[in-house]
């Protein structure tokens, strides 16, 4: 309602004025409000004005009515000329916190875009990116072995250079090899969260074949305390903040399982269309991501207040969530996040697209990823560090 006001009061100052060269603050104001919905008019206001005191005076008005404009619109409608991008993220937790500290501390704004986030889970969120309803998908797995089946999508960036999944356990396991014979709850069956406990718990001296794993795909994190409390299982995948749930319900976590090895996580990913014709409007959107993330690894406290603000947790106090975005942060590399590493790289190949695809022949990363522009940008921040 302010800007569309604005509009017309400059466009009748304007209008009601004798023809004059506009220049200065005064022609850039008017291009600026007229590239919004203003009829272009300084085509035909381009002209000698005779009589020279006039010229100046409506000069004069001009440059003064159309700056308090410009300064209302400024000052009472923030947002105004930035570009609207839609980020889909899988859920509202603190593995996303990245998205609204971008929006919360003006890094979005400092690229000239407006973040609208959404929340879609996996496969309808790609469908929503092809269709082009959205601009950027955080479900990075799903992603990618939609794009090895020829879905027209990449991923641009990975926020972690590791999984950001905990081991949670029933109180009564004080170790890893105390789940011999016992039941450890994963995704699904034959999937990533399965394959990387398998490898801890023979990490451990016990065999894959030793524990009974069971597909839980669609738990969330009340039922998962509940069952560890009840006995349901005595072990349970979970994410950095529900491990901390956990622990205050009396359970104990065994193991941050990034510690295996590098393993890029929580990628994002964008269609080959903007990949291709809009190089540098996804640079912005990863300069803003990368910011949040430096911010959120480097400022916990800080982004706890954010994250209270912003993300749906319950009754938690600060103090928990400070802690839970630390133990997201250890997924985090030095420097500046954003590309996987070599070794991060081959191994998602192998867990997050080959093995749950059940595919044997090598796969070419290009075929999944477009990481060019994230380098470019770790390249410039890096620089600038």
């Amino acid at each position: 309602m302010l800007l569309n006001s604005a509009r017309l009061a400059l466009r009748r100052i304007i209008q009601s004025l004798p023809a004059l060269v506009l220049d200065g603050a005064g022609a850039s104001l008017y291009m600026l409000i007229g590239s919004r919905g203003v009829s272009a008019r300084s085509s035909q206001a381009v002209c000698t004005y005779r009589n020279l005191f006039a010229r100046e005076r409506a000069h004069t008005m001009i440059l003064a009515l159309g700056s308090l404009i410009f300064f209302m619109i400024v000052a009472w409608a923030p947002g105004v000329g930035a570009e609207l991008v839609r980020t889909v993220i899988p859920r509202a937790t603190l593995n996303y916190l990245s998205v609204p500290v971008a929006e919360v501390k003006g890094y979005f704004r400092d690229q000239g875009l407006e973040n609208q986030a959404i929340v879609i889970p996996g496969s309808t969120a790609i469908a929503a990116l092809v269709s082009g309803n959205v601009d950027y998908s955080g479900a990075g797995g799903t992603g990618m072995r939609a794009a090895l089946r020829g879905a027209p999508i990449k991923a641009v960036m990975f926020q972690t250079e590791k999984v950001t999944w905990y081991l949670l356990a029933a109180a009564d396991i004080q170790k890893i090899s105390d789940l011999k014979g016992k039941r450890v709850a994963v995704g699904t069956i034959g999937d990533t969260q399965d394959s990387l406990i398998t490898m801890l718990v023979e990490r451990e001296g016990i065999s894959g074949r030793d524990i009974t794993r069971i597909a839980m795909p669609s738990r969330n994190t009340t039922n998962t305390i509940l069952s560890l409390k009840t006995g349901a299982f005595s072990a349970a995948v979970v994410n950095a903040d529900e491990s901390l749930l956990g622990e205050k319900e009396g359970l104990r976590t065994l193991a941050f399982v990034g510690d295996l090895f590098p393993y890029p996580f929580q990628g994002f990913v964008a269609t080959d269309k903007m990949i291709a014709e809009r190089p540098n409007d996804i640079k912005r959107w990863l300069r803003a991501m990368a910011r949040a993330l430096i911010f959120i690894r480097d400022r916990p406290e800080e982004a706890a207040d954010i994250a209270i603000k912003k993300i749906p947790m319950g009754n938690v106090s600060r103090p928990l969530v400070i802690e839970g975005i630390r133990r997201f942060a250890k997924a985090l590399p030095d420097g500046v996040p954003g590309l996987p590493s070599a070794q991060g790289i081959k191994n998602l190949m192998e867990f997050d697209v080959k093995l749950p695809l059940k595919i044997k022949e090598d796969v070419a990363p290009e075929k999944v990823m477009s990481l060019k522009l994230m380098r470019e940008v770790k390249e410039e921040l890096e620089s600038k560090r």
